[in-house]
């Protein structure tokens, strides 16, 4: 509810300057940052250290910085202001075309501010950039000056704004702004209801309600009155809520929408982001006081990622929208939310279109193909893809059909999930299509399509194995329908999931309380656990060494023995010293640019040599903890030593193999438990599940790979205790 103000001294808003003035552009990126956490872990350490550097670097002497340019640099005097510089001053040095002059104007400005104006700014830039501060809550250690410092970024006019100077505010906001105690001290203050239970944002409402409505009354000699704003308005009790909860909260300051957006563009830029995740500057920062150690690699700059600023804004455009979907998918229940779905994907398909018709990336070069991740193309074809899902849900299963038949229509964008647009669209086919299911001739027909659509999909090579498995049954099931003879049926001997050996434990359920999603059991010891540490205590009481790691150890294994291939100077993969991978890992892009590498290695690692890897790079990185995409530190040497020799250099390559060719897609879906035996060179992967659980594709697959590649598998079963199994 947007409220216009009433100021007590008049008219009090003045005409915001051109730089404030970026609504219709910058706008777009204002809802894209998600929310940080308040509860990160990294918080601590940083406030810890910040007060500290801060000191370290006002201390040093001005002959020290004129000798050291890196000094000059962090005479922003705080962490938060110098790691914020760093990535806008190399966004500006090598890409600053992509920004207009409203926006240079936005950075010149900032960089004329006082010192702890910036401190300040930057702070509240970190946390929810579109909320109002309670200015009597700041308590940054590091700003000597707090009131002369959000003082002057209002005065300004282009970074901040205050709540007294806002002609419209919206009362629930406000009022959020409160916590619960001071909300019923409020709604005492103004003679209201009392409040008896119910949480913060009921009382709010209540609140709103019981002000709507009412007129405010005038007590003067003449009696009660009805009381009118300067413009002749009948004022309700609405604005006597917002004005007593201004003068409770005191000053309130906001940091203005345009060069938020325009902040959050240049790091988006720098940071080579394919969504919005405003926690990548804290990476940064940690590596800045030494308490997270990237990689050794060369990082190279491109200017290639966006050629033009249309580029930028389309891209930054798509990300909007694929933030608002998720945001919406991933609230739960999205079946009321479908017509609110499908309106915000409806220009998806005309935009791709465009996109497609214009898409200069035609050749498909390992270069090519990674470099159009950053493009709205990219992004626009995942949502397809959900606007397809929605119409499906909707009952329009025609056009969700048209959509995935334009999806496996081009080989540039998301090749990777070409596997699932033929599985739905058979699936489509199969139930949908026929609208007489009287008409046997119809009927028959729409059966054909899908049959001839899995059998395509098959037959694609960027088909995953995934979706593989899923096609062929579907295959058998139509051929069945179909009543085809068993001469013309398929053979899908080569493509059949071997099964996992099957294994019970019985153990005792605490209780139907859960840790998370998991129920409470008890294992040998008699301490509380989860399901897959029960199965895992009675592993180790038949002699096996184990872990509950979800392929953590693999992972792991993974990460130290194809290390420098994970860090070889690629072009275009390493733009930043923060990454703990290189940018095209969870790509097509990172096979195909190091295929005689990776080839190279997975021999090597045949023929037993993986210990001599993990031993140097052990050797070169432990000590400083190095982080790197799957490494745990916290796996000891000889354990991780014993686990590849277990293993075996055969199985070990194999399973190499498939990360390297899919990581994003494969990284996850392991079997919980991995065990072994280091006498006997013996391992086992078990994947736990309890009653009523069923696996996974990803997991049927991993299981498939596993016992492919001649490692053992079990199925565990961890079921509560009977008395007849007692």
């Amino acid at each position: 509810m947007s409220f216009r103000c009433a100021d007590p001294h008049g008219e009090c808003a003045e005409q915001r300057p051109v730089l404030c003035e970026l609504r219709d552009e910058n706008d777009i990126g204002q809802r894209l940052f998600k929310r940080q956490k308040c509860d990160e872990p990294d918080d601590d350490v940083i406030d810890a250290f910040d007060e500290s550097y801060t000191l370290s670097t006002n201390s040093q002497t001005e002959e020290e910085n004129e000798d050291s340019q890196e000094v000059e640099g962090r005479q922003w005097g705080t962490l938060y202001v110098d790691a914020f510089m760093s990535a806008l001053n190399t966004v500006l040095e090598n890409e600053s075309y992509l920004f207009d002059e409203n926006e240079h104007s936005v950075f010149e400005a900032f960089k004329n501010l006082e010192d702890d104006s910036k401190k300040l700014y930057v702070r509240l830039f970190l946390r929810r950039r579109n909320k109002w501060f309670r200015v009597n809550s700041f308590s940054y250690r590091e700003i000597l000056d707090i009131d002369g410092a959000w003082t002057r970024l209002v005065k300004s006019s282009i970074f901040a704004s205050s709540l007294s100077s806002m002609p419209e505010v919206d009362i629930e906001e406000i009022l959020s702004l409160f916590n619960v105690e001071e909300l019923r001290d409020l709604a005492k203050q103004l003679n209201y209801k009392a409040f008896r239970g119910g949480n913060k944002n009921e009382m709010i409402l209540a609140l709103i309600n019981q002000s709507e409505g009412q007129t405010c009354l005038d007590l003067s000699q003449n009696g009660l009155s009805l009381l009118y704003d300067g413009k002749g308005r009948r004022r309700s009790r609405l604005h006597k809520l917002l004005h007593e909860s201004m003068e409770v909260l005191g000053p309130c300051v906001t940091l203005c929408k345009g060069p938020v957006a325009v902040f959050e563009r240049a790091h988006l830029v720098f940071f080579r982001a394919t969504d919005f995740n405003e926690k990548s500057l804290r990476q940064l920062i940690l590596a800045r006081i030494s308490k997270r150690n990237f990689p050794e690699y060369m990082v190279f700059r491109s200017t290639e990622v966006f050629l033009h600023r249309r580029d930028l804004l389309d891209y930054e455009n798509a990300l909007e929208m694929q933030s608002q979907v998720d945001d919406i998918f991933d609230s739960g229940n999205i079946t009321p939310k479908l017509q609110t779905l499908y309106d915000i994907l409806e220009p998806v398909y005309e935009r791709w279109q465009t996109c497609l018709s214009s898409a200069p990336f035609g050749h498909n070069e390992e270069r090519d193909h990674y470099l159009i991740r950053f493009t709205a193309a990219w992004i626009y074809s995942r949502m397809m893809y959900k606007l397809a899902v929605v119409l499906s849900r909707l009952g329009r299963h025609r056009e969700a059909h048209s959509i995935y038949t334009a999806l496996l229509g081009q080989r540039i964008y998301r090749r990777g999930k070409r596997g699932d647009w033929y599985q739905r669209k058979a699936l489509i086919e199969n139930l949908y299509m026929c609208e007489d299911k009287m008409n046997v001739k119809e009927v028959r027909r729409w059966k054909l399509t899908s049959l001839a659509t899995c059998e395509a999909g098959l037959q694609d090579p960027d088909t995953h194995v995934i979706y593989q498995y899923d096609l062929q049954k579907r295959i058998v099931r139509l051929e069945r329908e179909l009543r085809v003879l068993p001469k013309d049926k398929h053979v899908f001997f080569h493509l059949a999931l071997k099964e996992a050996k099957r294994r019970t434990f019985y153990g005792t359920r605490v209780s139907d309380v859960e840790i998370g999603r998991k129920t409470v059991w008890l294992n040998l010891e008699g301490h509380e656990c989860s399901v897959e540490e029960m199965c895992l205590s009675n592993y180790k009481a038949k002699g096996w060494n184990g872990y509950h790691t979800e392929g953590g150890i693999i992972r792991t294994i993974f990460a130290y023995v194809f290390w420098d291939i994970l860090f070889l100077p690629v072009p275009y993969v390493f733009e930043t010293e923060f990454q703990r991978a290189p940018l095209d890992l969870n790509t097509e892009a990172f096979y195909l640019s190091r295929a005689s590498e990776i080839n190279r290695r997975l021999a090597d690692i045949d023929n037993n040599l993986a210990a001599n890897f993990i031993s140097q790079v052990y050797d070169r990185e432990f000590e400083r903890k190095t982080v790197c995409v799957g490494m745990d530190w916290n796996f000891d040497i000889q354990e991780v030593h014993d686990a590849a020799e277990c293993i075996g250099g055969h199985a070990l390559s194999a399973i190499c193999k498939i990360l390297c060719e899919e990581y994003g897609h494969r990284s996850s879906g392991m079997p919980d438990l991995f065990l072994w035996k280091p006498e006997q060179k013996k391992c086992l992967f078990s994947e736990v599940k309890s009653e009523n659980d069923r696996l996974s594709d990803k997991q049927r697959v991993w299981i498939d790979v596993l016992l492919g590649a001649g490692v053992p598998v079990e199925l565990c079963a961890g079921l509560e205790k009977k008395d007849d199994a007692k």
